[in-house]
């Protein structure tokens, strides 16, 4: 499951003062962006919105699923429409299996899955693959390699294994790439609680960054005209919820292992049309590494020269975000999104 929140402790003092006459602010504003859509996809969402807020009867087993898609295929013509009515039923009313991914018995049988309302990757794709096909849509599990963790920060280059699945659909005869389970929302750090909060990056998703995180077994799957090997896929580094809010199109390095001597700088360049003001940078293992800093602006984003002060091999987080209008005193709680996060081997 997609772990996407990270929190961050000041415990220097930050000053940020609000340069307007006979007025302060204390306020610690986080700049979240969220996708901007069509008029007609706007249309499309509200539709859809509108058509489940109609629905009253329970859905605990298939045939009430079927029953379902069957009313969202007579209520909308367009296959885009009912894709997203789909799409918004299941982002709501399926949560993640904690308790079953731990016990090792997680639910993916639809029966199973729609009477508790719980289910790990496999029972997401299976309730969403037949509501979409009692919707008139084309809809393939597709299987593969997920990087959703801290725990996947360094793949395993000598070996493959299958540890997730998501979705391809057909609208308007093109396939596109929806990983349900991680756009209904993430876990806890130790997958004990998990928190819906619709995530429309894996909807429809653009193929090219999509594989940034997943890797399916067969890689006509991956919709590229140039197909992603596996060697380049284990070299990316580990991308977090923050890449998605903070709309980073493009980075680098690009490989997860930066190798340099103690006192060699890293140059991190970050292509992206958002405002953001503010680095973090910090270390699960290193306790004791935490900069926050001001990044550099370019013609197409940020550029941040780190320079190595920590020996050893440790893992690199990497937080970009707008504060704005703020002045902050004492210890303050950050709640943000981790953009990267590579692995430093300093000498």
């Amino acid at each position: 499951m997609r772990l996407v929140s990270t929190f961050f402790s000041l415990f220097s003092i930050l000053y940020f003062y609000f340069m307007k006459p006979g007025l302060c602010s204390f306020a610690l504003l986080i700049f979240f962006s969220f996708a901007c859509y069509s008029q007609t996809e706007k249309k499309e969402w509200q539709e859809a919105e509108e058509f489940l807020k109609s629905q009253t009867y329970s859905i605990t087993e298939s045939r009430d699923l079927r029953l379902l898609g069957k009313e969202i295929r007579l209520r909308f013509k367009d296959s885009a429409t009912r894709l997203k009515a789909a799409y918004l039923w299941v982002t709501r009313n399926i949560r993640y299996d904690c308790e079953g991914l731990k016990n090792k018995n997680s639910r993916w049988a639809l029966d199973s899955v729609l009477k508790s309302r719980k289910a790990v990757c496999a029972g997401y794709v299976n309730v969403f693959r037949n509501l979409c096909e009692a919707a008139g849509l084309e809809c393939v599990d597709v299987s593969g390699y997920g990087r959703s963790g801290f725990e996947n920060l360094l793949v395993n280059r000598d070996s493959f294994a299958t540890n997730h699945t998501w979705n391809a659909v057909r609208i308007r005869g093109e396939w596109k790439l929806i990983d349900i389970t991680w756009a209904s929302g993430y876990t806890s750090e130790d997958c004990s609680s998990f928190t819906f909060h619709r995530n429309d990056w894996y909807f429809c998703a653009d193929p090219s960054r999509f594989v940034w995180d997943h890797f399916p077994n067969d890689s006509s799957w991956q919709l590229l005209s140039q197909p992603v090997s596996w060697q380049e896929f284990y070299r990316y580094p580990l991308l977090y919820q923050g890449m998605i809010e903070n709309n980073i199109e493009d980075f680098y390095p690009r490989s997860v292992i930066i190798e340099r001597k103690m006192g060699d700088t890293v140059v991190f360049h970050f292509k992206s049309n958002r405002p953001l003001n503010r680095i973090i940078l910090s270390s699960r293992k290193q306790r004791q590494l935490y900069r926050m800093d001001i990044p550099d602006r370019t013609r197409d984003g940020y550029r941040y020269v780190y320079r190595i002060d920590q020996k050893g091999s440790y893992d690199l987080q990497i937080d970009l975000l707008l504060v704005e209008n703020s002045r902050v005193l004492g210890s303050y709680n950050i709640h943000t999104f981790t953009d990267i996060v590579y692995w430093v081997k300093a000498l």
